[in-house]
């Protein structure tokens, strides 16, 4: 694991020190041709001004020389006596062979000279050891390299305080998330966050949503858990005492026998309310993919035939055309299976129930329609509601439970379930509409009617 800010800090760093090196090696090259060019002038300018010895006045020269201790050493050789008149008492200069400026070794040092032959033929040489210049140069340089330098410290230190201050929103913002409750789970607070923040910041007020919304449906799973189920257990004990206290085998056997009824519609519950918990957290983890309901519509009613030939019902599947939506393959066969057994158990001996799938416009629809009693309008808009059931019907064994789950898988999948008349206006008609997904359609080749 690793800071970013001090990866910042650290990068940044290391680009000023090189940007201060560059920059100071840049000046100080330019300070030093500079002075080099001044100081080449100064040779030259003082090789010429002995433009007029002769041969007589070298003697003289060299008396008169002394031991000038200047930076600047003149030397005149008069080829015709060898005579060498020296501005310094040091080692003679070595006379160069050509006449201009040329580099040399003197006691180990670097000489930079300028030689000139005047017309009387003397050799007059100026030279000046490298390093004075290199001394100029840097002395030249300091004042202007100096403030550079200082000003790169003072540049890198507010780049600090910059990204300090930029990181204090990050840091805000997780010491809010550190001092929150587990229990917590409000939006956090998008006043004076920086722009480049608000990405994050947003992503983790969706994720508290998201969590709220499944700690609610955990919440409402154990309370209707806790609410439904506490009838049956109650009715399951009561048949075992009323077993336990029977004193004929026709009264144990009655009691048993609706002991297995109570058992049945407890497990029916259970499944049921598991079914609702299982869609109520988020469902965007599951696949979405291309789903033939045609397809689907049959494989649910044979599944379910058997059921509907014990109670003498008609149950089929009907179709126009290859009807596929893009959606969970699961849920659908949930939903689809729920509203058939609905149809089912509310349909007399005798009736009939038709699976139907089309397309109209721009959507997918599937239908279960019945000719049962049918559902009242007045109750049609709560009947998808948790536990509710329709009045006339609670002589049915049911938990309330089947729609809502038909209304949630249509609700994850953008559709929403409606009410109309069933078989020859009698029963009723369900209706789901899906967005309908055109590429696999075109896929597909048309089917004929059932």
């Amino acid at each position: 694991m690793y800071s970013i800010k001090t990866r910042l800090l650290v990068a940044l760093s290391i680009v000023l020190a090189l940007t201060t090196i560059a920059t100071g090696a840049a000046m100080y090259y330019s300070v030093q041709r500079e002075v080099d060019r001044l100081l080449d002038d100064s040779l030259r300018e003082v090789a010429l001004s002995f433009d007029n010895i002769r041969s007589q006045d070298v003697v003289q020269l060299k008396r008169r020389f002394g031991n000038r201790e200047q930076s600047i050493v003149v030397q005149i050789y008069d080829p015709i006596s060898g005579t060498v008149a020296l501005s310094r008492r040091m080692e003679s200069l070595p006379v160069m062979d050509r006449v201009g400026f040329s580099d040399f070794q003197l006691d180990g040092k670097t000489w930079r000279a300028y030689t000139f032959l005047n017309p009387y033929g003397q050799i007059v040489e100026a030279a000046q050891p490298r390093f004075i210049r290199s001394e100029i140069a840097f002395q030249t340089a300091k004042p202007v390299l100096l403030p550079l330098f200082v000003m790169i410290l003072l540049v890198g230190l507010v780049v600090w305080v910059i990204i300090g201050q930029g990181f204090h929103a990050l840091n805000k913002t997780t010491g809010a998330i550190a001092r929150r409750s587990p229990t917590s789970l409000q939006p956090l607070s998008m006043k004076g966050m920086p722009r480049e923040i608000v990405p994050l910041v947003n992503a983790l007020n969706d994720l508290l949503g998201q969590l709220g919304e499944s700690i609610k449906a955990q919440q409402r799973f154990a309370s209707d858990a806790a609410h439904e189920l506490r009838t049956p257990l109650t009715a399951l004990t009561l048949q075992i005492q009323l077993a336990e206290r029977a004193k004929t085998d026709e009264v144990r056997a009655k009691a048993f026998g609706r002991l297995k009824d109570g058992v049945k519609r407890a497990t029916r519950l259970v499944t049921q309310l598991l079914t609702m918990a299982r869609l109520d957290p988020d469902n965007r983890s599951r696949p979405f993919l291309p789903v033939d309901m045609t397809q689907l519509a049959r494989s649910v009613a044979e599944d379910l035939s058997p059921i509907a030939e014990q109670k003498h019902i008609h149950l089929w599947a009907v179709s126009e055309t290859p009807t596929v939506v893009v959606a969970n393959e699961d849920a659908l066969r949930l939903l689809l299976t729920n509203l058939c057994d609905n149809a089912l158990r509310y349909t007399p001996e005798g009736g009939e129930i038709r699976i139907e799938t089309l397309i109209k416009d721009t959507e997918a629809s599937i239908r279960v329609c019945d000719n049962g009693p049918g559902i009242p309008e007045a109750e049609r808009e709560r009947i998808f509601e948790r536990f509710y059931r329709a009045e006339g019907t609670k002589t049915i064994p049911g938990t309330g439970l089947g729609l809502a789950i038909v209304r949630r898988v249509a609700e994850l999948h953008g559709g929403k379930p409606s009410i109309s008349e069933g078989i020859g206006g009698k029963g009723v008609c369900f209706s789901i509409d899906f967005p309908i997904c055109k590429a696999a359609v075109e896929d597909q080749p048309p089917e004929a009617d059932e």
